[in-house]
This record gives C-alpha cells, structure tokens and sequence, in this order.
C-alpha cells in the first residue's frame, strides 16, 4: 500500500506532546558519529537530534568531535571515546565498545554511521552494536558501507532497524546495479525491507519510505539538499524520533523525512538552492515542526 507523504499525511504522524512530562520520558537517542576527519557530520547529526523533540540526545565520539560539540551542541551529553586507531587515526578504536553499550543500554535508539569511515575497528563495533544493542537502531552514511559487507547483520535487528541510504547505498546492500533498482526504486526498496524486517527510506529527488507494507512517497526534489551533510541532518532528527517512538519506526521515518524536507524547501527559499548548506535546514526543522501544530 502506497501513501503520499504531504503536509496531512505527516501531521497525522506527529507524536502527541504531554506537556507534563519529563525529559526523560521523551527519550534518549545515542549517536555514535563522526571521526577526526568528519566532525561534521557528527555535529549535523546531533544538531537536528537535538530539535526532534528527544528528551535526551547523547554523542560518542573521538576527541576531536567531542571538542566541537562542547561548543556547537551545548545541549547535548558527551561521551568522549579516547583511544582512536592506529590505521586511520582520528577514528573511534573497537576497545571503546563496552563504554559505548554502557551508554547505549539507557537509550531507546542509536544512530551509527555518519562521519565514522571504513575500518576494520567500523566493522566490529557495528557486528557488536547489532548483537547486544536492544533498541532502535538507525544506519546511515559508513553504517551501510559497513552493512553492505555483511547484510545479513540485518536479520539480527529484525523489527527494530531503520536505513536510510541514497541510490549508490541501497545498490551496495542490495547487490543491485543503478539500472535495475531504477526501474523500480520504490519496488527495490520494498522487496529488501521485506526480506530483513527492516524500514527503508530509500532517498532522491523522490524518495521511499517502506517497511515493505506501506510505503510513503515524498516527491519534492531540491537540489539544493543535494550537498555533503544533508543526509547527517536526516539521520541525526530520524534518530531523535525514534527515541520517543521505538515501536513505530515506519511513521517516524516519514515523518524525519517530510521535516527534513520541509525545513529544506525553507531554507531554499532563505537563501536559494547555490548558497544554503545542511545547517540551514538543521535550523529550519523547529518551523517545519510548527507547520505541524
């Protein structure tokens, strides 16, 4: 079943908000983002985690980012993860993995990916995240990279896993070439979805939103979103949606998607597709969130 995901639609997914609760009761999302050489998209993530609505957003990472986000994301709880490796410094060290489970226990979704690169230290800390982690787990950017050499992780997290690759992701977890996952993108994702137990936000100028049941169509192309860091910004606030609602990962993931793109078309209109960057729509998500109200 196919869904047009618009302005009702996604209202009708907005999580209701007691205002006599606590933070805690909101949840806590973990980000276990970014390197030496990709701060960025740690704090992009983070940067939207932090307007999503999450009571709690917590950021592991290497030194260096943990530096930048003592200024940038003051809000934010910071685990600093010491010993990087050795092969690509900068990069968080697979003995840092009790410290992050440690952490990650008190949370109802963890986003792993942005900024992390490719390492064999990657490839253990995701092996252990998907068997001992219990919550939400949402996979972007190194994540799928990571994922695409062993995809069979997936069936591990069955239930309780969002993606959220672009074409040249999904071919690589899929075994796709571009040309045949083109000629049915929103049937591709539905069929790999369905196979892992997993929601799929497949994205482009059209993008797909599948748990291989139901599928939401955004269909808002902007080429201004289409710039490093755009998909940080996705991860990190569809991260923070699933911290308040780690059993309706499907609606959360529409819903991350149609804000994200929103806050994008406000941020084109402020200053035109050439000159916006992935911050701007970072900025813009609290106003897309009160088109909501």
């Amino acid at each position: 079943m196919s869904y047009p995901l618009n302005h009702d639609t996604a209202r009708g997914l907005l999580p209701r908000r007691d205002e006599h609760r606590a933070k805690w009761q909101f949840g806590r999302a973990m980000l276990v983002c970014g390197s030496a050489a990709m701060s960025g998209a740690a704090l992009l993530a983070g940067s939207a985690a932090l307007r999503s609505g999450a009571g709690l957003v917590q950021l592991a990472s290497v030194s260096e980012v943990i530096a930048a986000a003592r200024v940038v994301l003051p809000e934010a709880l910071l685990l600093p993860l010491a010993r990087q490796t050795e092969a690509i410094p900068g990069a968080i060290h697979m003995d840092e993995a009790w410290i992050v489970l440690t952490q990650a226990e008190k949370a109802q979704s963890l986003l792993f990916g942005p900024g992390i690169s490719i390492t064999d230290h990657g490839r253990k800390l995701l092996r252990w995240l998907v068997q001992e982690y219990k919550g939400a787990l949402v996979l972007d950017a190194d994540g799928l990279n990571l994922l695409s050499e062993e995809t069979a992780l997936l069936y591990k997290v069955s239930g309780r896993c969002v993606l959220t690759p672009h074409l040249g992701e999904f071919c690589r977890l899929s075994g796709l070439t571009r040309q045949q996952a083109e000629r049915d993108l929103p049937g591709a994702a539905e069929a790999f979805a369905k196979q892992y137990g997993c929601v799929v936000v497949l994205k482009g100028a059209s993008t797909y939103v599948t748990d291989g049941g139901r599928t939401f169509v955004l269909h808002c192309p902007n080429s201004g979103m289409a710039k490093g860091g755009s998909g940080d910004v996705l991860a990190g606030l569809c991260a923070g949606l699933c911290a308040q609602r780690p059993d309706r990962l499907l609606e959360n993931a529409a819903l991350a998607v149609w804000l994200h793109s929103r806050a994008g078309q406000l941020a084109r209109d402020a200053h035109g597709p050439f000159a916006m960057v992935p911050r701007d729509v970072a900025e813009r998500l609290g106003q897309a969130f009160g088109e909501l109200a």
